[in-house]
């Protein structure tokens, strides 16, 4: 069995932002059980309104010019989407504070062969979308 990298402090700080990022909207927002491909349902009373992918990084944004996900997720993010014809946004926030969102129905910019080369896991390295950053919305 695949190890499982995330920490109850990455949960806690996604949980932050979703429920941040849900005030903002308006709507409440929603954990999704541990391993559903895309962490947050947002709702409105009990309508779902949307879905969100939430990543916490520790870099500034702009670092770097693109932002990379696994072509996995945004294939389960548009899968979702179609078949809720729901909007699902990766939903990001960089260590300089900037908070920013990426409708995943959107095709990548680039899709390559990449991923964590930190932690000597082979299966860390896989396909994945690479979108430009000036394509996020930032709050």
């Amino acid at each position: 069995m695949r190890p499982i990298y995330e920490t109850q402090k990455d949960r806690d700080g996604e949980q932050r932002l979703a429920h941040r990022v849900a005030s903002a909207w308006g709507v409440e927002a929603k954990a999704n059980p541990k391993m559903y491909p895309i962490d947050y349902t947002f709702v409105s009373g009990s309508q779902v309104r949307g879905f969100g992918e939430i990543k916490i990084r520790t870099h500034p944004y702009g670092r770097f010019q693109t932002y990379i996900l696994s072509a996995h997720k945004v294939s389960d993010a548009k899968n979702l989407a179609d078949t809720t014809g729901k909007k699902v946004l990766l939903i990001v926030q960089w260590s300089c504070g900037s908070i920013g969102t990426l409708d995943l129905s959107e095709p990548p910019d680039s899709v390559g062969w990449g991923g964590r080369a930190d932690r000597a896991d082979s299966q860390d390295m896989e396909p994945v979308c690479h979108y430009r950053i000036e394509r996020f919305s930032l709050r």
